[in-house]
């Protein structure tokens, strides 16, 4: 099988940080990597192990170190060899000396390997290679047409309603500003709905369906970046004088932890209460819980008996604690150490998901000073890596969602665990989900309703099939 030579994480050309060179110093030379040549000429090395990639399992993966050179024009020895693989691979590099070795990815993960380049003085470089397994999975598309006309941000489930938000007018044929229900037959609009600003989430609590986003007004009523929509009243009501100060508020996630609607975005009161980013609502009245300092919450989940909040964050409170850290319900605290990650860090996080008792983690992730869509995982006590699926040049995670014992992973995603997935897959904890042709666009939501799983975003076709951004995956 040819691999996937994709890119996992673009390399841009390597600067001379490594190209070491002689100098002089009181008649002797001082060999910083370096040695002087008889007839007086230098070596300057420049090794390059070539581009992260993926693969399925089983592959016979070429490497390439052709790119490698030494900028004086001398020869140069190749050595090949693992800095870590998955705990039971029995991969073993063959003609490890030559500038084109190869190996079989025999089991799921993560392959790292280093180029070592070498005549009087060396130089380094390492690749990754993830190696996955993946399946066809049966089923096949339902598109609802006529669908939105400007694409769907989040689906929800409230009552027995599906709910749906983005910046559409019109949805199944029925005008509604940014927000409608669906009833299993028709959407119908939620009061005069939406008509400046964008909703971001939105939950049930306490039997009322919580918004929050960006607007100052919303079902004719005004409300500052957080409203609730009472059923019994059909009406839209205030949050308490809802999200405000700071530059740009508004509000961006919403979870419910032990029994209290928590809310996470970039302000700086909540209601006449003073909290930064992050606050809690019990039904009545607005907590503060901290201060959440350097930039907005993302993302709030719930896992292990803690609140997890992930966005772009630096430190809690004064404590540091990257851009995620757990609320027991009175202390703030970092997950701890990076050291287990290859990139050292989570980088900004934008979504979370809990699945087979591991949080599921994804964000935009530096690495040569260029962002790429990472997966991580944290179990408790460590954070891992996650091979590196869906770090390929320009994919992007726009969801988490576990529905029906399965993680899905939506956004805009080709070429990724080695295969043609096209922006929406399933994991089962060892396998990789194909789900048919995918769909055409960005996938943005996926949520259970019905016993039908709705996909929603910006695509125009899905399983090969016209679509208006909403269709329904059916199993079989």
């Amino acid at each position: 099988m040819v691999h996937n030579q994709n890119i996992s994480a673009m390399k841009p050309a390597r600067s001379f940080r490594n190209i070491v060179s002689c100098t002089l110093v009181i008649g002797l030379i001082v060999a910083a990597g370096c040695t002087k040549k008889d007839d007086g000429s230098t070596s300057e090395l420049l090794a390059s192990a070539g581009n992260d990639f993926n693969v399925l399992i089983g592959s016979k993966v070429n490497l390439n170190g052709d790119g490698s050179t030494d900028l004086s024009g001398n020869t140069f020895e190749f050595s090949w060899s693992f800095l870590s693989k998955p705990a039971s691979s029995n991969a073993s590099l063959a003609d490890n000396t030559t500038a084109t070795p190869s190996f079989t990815a025999d089991v799921q993960g993560k392959y790292k390997i280093e180029l070592v380049i070498s005549n009087l003085v060396e130089d380094r470089d390492t690749i990754t290679i993830s190696a996955f397994k993946t399946a066809n999975i049966g089923g096949n598309y339902e598109n609802i047409i006529p669908g939105s006309n400007v694409g769907v941000r989040r689906f929800t489930v409230f009552s027995t309603y599906l709910v749906a938000t983005c910046e559409f007018t019109r949805i199944g044929s029925v005008a509604a500003n940014k927000i409608a229900v669906f009833n299993g037959s028709v959407w119908a609009p939620l009061g005069c709905g939406l008509e400046e600003g964008s909703i971001y989430g939105m939950l049930e609590y306490k039997g009322e369906l919580y918004v929050t986003g960006q607007f100052d007004e919303i079902g004719c009523i005004s409300a500052k970046n957080i409203a609730r929509w009472n059923k019994d009243t059909s009406t839209w009501e205030d949050v308490s004088g809802g999200l405000s100060g700071g530059d740009n508020p508004f509000g961006y996630t919403l979870a419910i932890y032990n029994e209290e609607l928590y809310v996470g975005g970039q302000f700086e009161m909540a209601g006449n209460v003073n909290t930064t980013n992050i606050a809690k609502w019990d039904g009545t009245n607005w907590h503060a819980v901290g201060n959440m300092e350097g930039g907005s919450v993302r993302k709030l989940v719930v896992y292990k008996q803690k609140l997890i909040a992930g966005g772009f964050f630096s430190s809690v409170n004064g404590l540091s604690t990257g851009h995620i850290a757990s609320y027991d319900g009175n202390n703030w605290a970092s997950l701890g150490s990076f050291e287990n990650l290859e990139l050292k860090s989570t980088g900004v996080v934008r979504h979370m998901a809990v699945y087979k008792d591991v949080l599921y983690i994804s964000g935009d992730f530096s690495k040569n000073n260029d962002d790429i869509s990472e997966l991580i995982t944290w179990n408790g006590i460590q954070f891992s890596d996650f091979g590196r699926a869906f770090s390929l040049s320009q994919n992007t995670i726009n969801e988490l969602a576990v529905v029906n014992g399965l993680l899905y992973i939506g956004g805009s995603i080709r070429n990724a665990v080695g295969s043609q997935a096209n922006n929406i897959l399933q994991w089962d904890g060892d396998t990789w989900g194909i789900m048919s042709e995918g769909v055409s666009g960005t996938v943005l939501s996926i949520v259970l309703y019905n016993n039908m799983i709705f996909i929603g975003g910006d695509f125009d076709y899905a399983g090969g099939k016209p679509a208006e951004n909403i269709s329904v995956w059916l199993a079989t």
